[in-house]
C-alpha cells in the first residue's frame, strides 16, 4: 500500500509539530510539504520516512497537481 505523506504521519501517530521538529523545519513548512509533497528533498523524504517508520517506497512524494 502507498501512503500519502499525511496518511503516514497519522499511522505513526504523530503529529505535523514533531514532524516538523524531526527533520529541522518549522511547521508551516512541514504543512505544505503536506500539501505538494512533489516539493520535499530526498534528504527530508528520507528522514520522514525513517521518522514515520514507513519504507521510503511506501509514502507518496509525487506532485499532488494534475
Amino acid at each position: 500500500m502507498v501512503y500519502t505523506l499525511r496518511q503516514a504521519r497519522r499511522l505513526a501517530d504523530k503529529t505535523q509539530s514533531e514532524a516538523a521538529k524531526a527533520i529541522g523545519v518549522c511547521e508551516h513548512t512541514y504543512r505544505k510539504m503536506e500539501k505538494d509533497p512533489g516539493s520535499i528533498t530526498i534528504k527530508h523524504a528520507f528522514a520522514l520516512s525513517s521518522f514515520f517508520g514507513v519504507p521510503y517506497d511506501q509514502i507518496f512524494f509525487g506532485s499532488n497537481s494534475n
